[in-house]
């Protein structure tokens, strides 16, 4: 007698469907079936029926999310977005990764597919010289696509829409100086100048676009500044995993595609800073590792590529000499290109000035800092650079051995933030932090303890609510907020700072001792000087941190 068949089952209720939901997440997410393949296993074998478009619904409403969309590819291949809070994969926990890199290539494929279709019906104009030559460019044209809900998660929250926006109509490329390097990097920084100004990128009205290249600047000197903090502690094994997420952001196509006009100089000192403290076969890496970036993701045309691929060429021992040259050479560029009174103007010189205080805390700046009251006059009566001019100021202060002036600039400074808030809803905190740091950390140099505690609680106030960013400051203000304690005997202290640095240290996950020693080889290779032996890989460091922006 022939067996009736069971009747099919259309699931209704909510609890009808929670007896099936075990079922269907173990063949779409852990088995990794596709949807129609999971539907007809349902029907078939659990003899459950209902349409694809009531099986999305429930993908939707159970979180089952598998496929990675917009940006996320990227975001995870950059270490910016944890792979827990992507998708769930299969029960290997690399999987997500491996998509997150497997989409990345896809697209970036794509894209070169469609560049070069572009490409094709230009390749009769190719066999010309290229020449020096700028067509008008409107600011709109010249306008990349971006959203302020990405920018504040992503290392580069925006892509360009059309590549051929991005090319420049400067070819420099094609323009060789005889006399070195030294000077090819200081004209195509010269040249990428001239081209952003006459874009219009910097223009006020277009800022918010930058804010990419700043968020992925500020990431590149966190992790190299944690880096050398932690090995200079003894702690190589967790410098070793901050220093490979540094490197790690240079898989990004988009990196420094923005024309954030800091983006050169903030690499040039970067590097600079990563050699003066100790560590020049990292920078000899970094050097190269920006020409490698530059040469896989931008159109030969464009002149950015010219700047940074000249980054390659550039010697470790010439880099803090050339840092003075470059600092001049950008200003002098960018001052005859923009008003007088452009805010760029007090911007750039504040970062020079910043960057210079790195190398040598009694250097002339009076070619870089302005009187407050004529910031005040140029930039309105709320301006955020006063704060940062005034933060500056107590540091030098402080430097030359005056602290008497430096409590009552700290009043000024506070009392200008509580306006700048009042005015404006918001400001800065990252940038306020890392000046206290500064301040706290000269005041440490000087043995002003009680101060210096005082500026480092106030940094560690403002810069906490960035985890990505701020790791690098908060390794550095829990290790000195720890040794003045000790000095002070304050064991409350001690002990507080002491179990937030462990924390704080744990972030980085381990790499096991064979990976250690051969990151350590690899870093430690320049021309013709390999270092095999871990605690030769590595000089030893200098007591100097970042004093990036």
């Amino acid at each position: 007698m022939e067996q009736k068949a069971s009747p099919k089952l259309h699931l209704k209720t909510r609890e009808d469907w929670e007896r099936y939901r075990p079922v269907f997440t173990q063949l779409y997410m852990d088995q990794d079936f596709a949807l129609p393949k999971v539907r007809s296993i349902m029907e078939d074998q659990y003899n459950v029926y209902a349409s694809i478009k009531i099986f999305k619904n429930k993908i939707k409403e159970w979180g089952l999310r598998k496929y990675l969309k917009g940006d996320e590819a990227q975001q995870i291949v950059n270490g910016e977005l944890p792979v827990s809070k992507a998708i769930r994969t299969t029960v290997d926990p690399n999987e997500t990764l491996r998509r997150a890199a497997r989409s990345v290539r896809r697209r970036r494929a794509r894209q070169k597919a469609r560049a070069r279709d572009r490409g094709s019906s230009e390749v009769s104009d190719a066999s010309s010289p290229p020449v020096l030559t700028l067509s008008p460019v409107e600011a709109s044209d010249s306008m990349v696509s971006w959203s302020p809900t990405e920018a504040s998660d992503s290392l580069v929250p925006w892509s360009p829409a059309d590549s051929s926006i991005l090319s420049s109509p400067i070819t420099i490329e094609s323009i060789r100086l005889p006399a070195g390097m030294t000077e090819q990097f200081l004209f195509n920084l010269r040249a990428w100048t001239h081209e952003a100004c006459s874009r219009g990128v910097w223009d006020k009205q277009v800022s918010a676009q930058h804010q990419s290249g700043r968020r992925a600047s500020r990431l590149l000197s966190s992790y190299l500044t944690s880096g050398i903090t932690l090995f200079e502690s003894g702690k190589q094994q967790l410098a070793f995993g901050h220093w490979d997420q540094a490197f790690a952001g240079f898989q990004s196509a988009n990196l420094f595609t923005s024309w954030y006009h800091d983006i050169p100089m903030r690499l040039l000192f970067e590097v600079g800073r990563v050699a003066q403290s100790g560590h020049k076969p990292l920078a000899a890496i970094l050097l190269k590792s920006i020409r490698s970036w530059a040469t896989n993701f931008l159109d030969e045309n464009d002149c950015r590529r010219a700047l940074f691929v000249a980054f390659g060429g550039l010697e470790v021992d010439q880099l803090r000499d050339l840092y003075s040259r470059a600092a001049k050479c950008m200003y002098n560029g960018l001052e005859s290109r923009v008003d007088k009174q452009n805010q760029l103007l007090y911007e750039v010189r504040l970062n020079r000035a910043l960057d210079m205080l790195w190398y040598d805390a009694d250097t002339d700046l009076s070619e870089w800092l302005p009187p407050i009251e004529e910031v005040d006059q140029i930039c309105g009566p709320n301006n955020y650079y006063s704060i940062y001019f005034l933060l500056l100021e107590a540091y030098r202060l402080v430097a030359h051995g005056t602290q008497s002036d430096v409590d009552e600039i700290c009043k000024r400074v506070e009392e200008r933030l509580r306006e700048l808030k009042e005015a404006h809803g918001k400001i800065d905190s990252w940038r306020v932090g890392l000046g206290y740091r500064r301040l706290g950390r000269q005041q440490f140099i000087k043995g002003r303890y009680a101060d210096a505690r005082r500026s480092y609680n106030t940094a560690f106030r403002y810069v906490r609510n960035d985890p990505q960013l701020s790791n690098a400051v908060l390794i550095e203000i829990c290790e000195r907020q720890v040794s003045m304690a000790k000095h002070m005997h304050d064991e409350e202290d001690e002990i507080l700072w002491s179990e937030m640095l462990a924390r704080l240290e744990q972030q980085t996950k381990a790499q096991p001792d064979a990976d250690l020693i051969q990151r350590s080889a690899t870093f430690s290779h320049s021309a013709g000087d390999a270092q095999t032996n871990t605690e030769r890989a590595l000089i030893a460091a200098s007591p100097k941190r970042a004093m990036t922006l």
